[in-house]
């Protein structure tokens, strides 16, 4: 056989320029030029990003050396043909170019061929992993929330006491989703209904024989274990609300001067109705018993399964969900009936969240149209600040800015003398 270059280079090519020549293998006389142009300027481009291939050698002095050969170097048209070859194969992903940047030159290097390898997921492992994730991000609300919580508290003793109680009762909504974010919210009562959802089985021994029974069937059970399986019932309901949070939060763009009188009366009937329809009507599990074998490899192996148990309920979460959208819907509706002319929101700031600006109370807090912050409730929404005289200082987490607010010293006099010392120590949002 003839392995001079120029034989090589023609035996290989020679089937496919064929192939390319035959005119009756392609309707369209244009294709076969366009493909030659994109070839053409594929190949400009590779030529251009100095694509290499690199092999370590020996001289006839034994001194070691690296040897590099752009791919589609056009001194050596003969090679050009391996080189396609070597760029599909980094085209379809099985090499990548590699560049080693040195301190006098750079080179990009091909690497060698790899074969994807794939495994398919246990799906026994499914929710163990998903219930992992699940409990880590509640977790992490509940940090969240008591971090802010404790934030608030010393903002509160270092500012004498001069806060709004009932801002603070509305840390869970303004805090949740101006610290932590609608997604983990969600995440934490889909967590909660799924709990309120499922029956817990466990086994009871009856004349030796052991088998599966609800908890609220065990027939041992004490006062003191009934209750505590109640009363984790009502935290678990409590825990819908959350989902309530998320859905208000995202309406209040409708809901706008409604939503402060709607949403407590909302919180207040997803969390009783939850617990009522807990406790009175719980969920039940379900069991069928159905022999089926399957052969999972013929001659080899044979799965076979006697019947399956269910604890959980879909209806169910259908249920709590329908129970957190029927409430505010009900509730809006009510007040929308009760005060069909209510006035819009007095603050109107854009220091403050869609929640704070609709939920805080802003009666003794307003002093010629400008709403004066609690800096307790600011941090509630996200505001860390600190005063120098009458200049305010505050960084907005919600967007990382930080800003500086400047009261007249005459101002504060004024507020002095009027007896207002609550709003001496409050952010005036006279933006």
């Amino acid at each position: 056989m003839d392995l001079s270059e120029v034989s090589c280079a023609s035996k290989l090519i020679s089937m496919s320029a064929k192939f390319l020549a035959d005119n009756t293998l392609f309707s369209d006389p244009t294709l076969v030029p366009t493909l030659t142009n994109l070839a053409q300027a594929a190949q400009k481009d590779i030529l251009s990003a100095d694509v290499n291939i690199v092999q370590y050698g020996l001289t006839s002095e034994w001194e070691l050396f690296v040897f590099k050969h752009n791919i589609f170097d056009p001194a050596y048209p003969s090679f050009h043909f391996v080189a396609w070859m070597l760029a599909i194969d980094w085209a379809l992903a099985s090499r990548e170019v590699i560049s080693f940047q040195g301190d006098i030159s750079s080179v990009n290097v091909l690497t060698a061929s790899s074969n994807s390898a794939g495994s398919s997921v246990n799906p026994l492992e499914i929710p163990v992993n998903v219930a992992f994730y699940i409990r880590y991000a509640c977790l992490y609300v509940t940090s969240i929330i008591i971090c802010v919580t404790i934030l608030a508290s010393i903002y509160l003793f270092l500012n004498k006491g001069y806060v709004e109680g009932l801002n603070l009762i509305e840390v869970n909504r303004v805090a949740g989703i101006v610290w932590i974010g609608r997604t983990f919210l969600f995440i934490r009562s889909i967590a909660a209904i799924c709990l309120l959802s499922t029956q817990v089985l466990s086994l009871q021994p009856v004349n030796n024989i052991w088998h599966m029974t609800s908890a609220s069937d065990v027939s041992d059970e004490s006062s003191t274990e009934k209750a505590t399986r109640l009363f984790k019932t009502f935290l678990a309901a409590g825990e819908v609300s959350w989902l309530g949070f998320v859905l208000s939060d995202i309406l209040m763009v409708y809901t706008a001067q409604y939503t402060p009188a709607y949403v407590f009366k909302c919180n207040f009937m997803v969390w009783g109705l939850a617990a009522i329809l807990s406790w009175v009507s719980p969920a039940t599990h379900t069991a069928t018993i159905q022999r089926q074998c399957t052969f999972a490899h013929v001659d080899y192996q044979l799965v076979c399964s006697s019947g399956t148990i269910a604890i959980g309920s879909f209806s169910r979460i259908t249920a709590l969900v329908g129970i957190c959208v029927g409430s505010i819907a009900t509730a809006y509706l009510y007040e929308r009936i009760r005060h069909p002319s209510l006035p819009p929101t007095r603050q109107d700031s854009y220091f403050l969240s869609s929640s704070a600006k609709y939920v805080y109370e802003p009666g003794n807090w307003m002093d010629h149209e400008v709403y004066y912050l609690d800096p307790a409730s600011a941090v509630i929404n996200g505001i860390l600040s600190i005063r120098f005289s009458n200049v305010f200082y505050m960084l907005n987490l919600k967007i990382w800015r930080i800003f500086v607010i400047k009261e007249p010293v005459e101002k504060r006099k004024k507020l002095e003398q009027d007896g207002e010392l609550h709003l001496l120590y409050a952010i005036p949002l006279s933006d």
